[in-house]
């Protein structure tokens, strides 16, 4: 028995760089990490933890449930987060006209500043990939992650 599983996972072994589970983590981390060597000086008071909600507010604003949905934290954890962003001054609520119920989150404009800054660096990354892998081949592995993430955002739906 332990023959027989130490060979399977020696099988899974050998396909280390096919493992989307350590692909992502890994990538994920170096990211982190870049973010704080290239884009760190550009934050201000703001956390890592800010950026999955302020990035996903958009030029038009969003409601906190949209930016949820888009972030995939939970609601409770958007609420706190969008305080904080405006104790910052990076974010303030007006009236959703659509819906009075809620509130739209808007960026002010630091906010605005701050989103161009830190994406205009985040472009540069999208340079060096591109020297890395080619114009082509980042084209298709971006196509190829965007069509991976809708499935995935499609099943939760169900």
């Amino acid at each position: 028995m332990e023959k027989d599983i130490d060979e399977k996972l020696r099988e899974l072994e050998q396909m280390h760089d096919r493992n989307w589970q350590r692909i992502s983590f890994n990538l994920r981390k170096h990211l982190d990490s870049w973010s704080h060597s290239n884009v760190d000086p550009n934050w201000k008071d703001m956390k890592l933890s800010y950026w999955p909600v302020i990035c996903n507010i958009g030029i038009d604003g969003c409601t906190p449930s949209e930016i949820s949905r888009k972030s995939m934290i939970p609601k409770q954890n958007i609420s706190r987060t969008i305080k904080e962003l405006e104790a910052l001054g990076m974010v303030s609520s007006k009236a959703n006209e659509a819906d009075k119920r809620s509130d739209v989150i808007v960026l002010t404009d630091e906010g605005k500043q701050l989103i161009y800054e830190t994406n205009s660096h985040v472009l540069e990354m999208n340079d060096i990939y591109r020297e890395v892998v080619g114009a082509k081949e980042l084209e298709i592995t971006l196509t190829a992650l965007n069509k991976i993430l809708a499935y995935h955002e499609n099943f939760q739906k169900k």
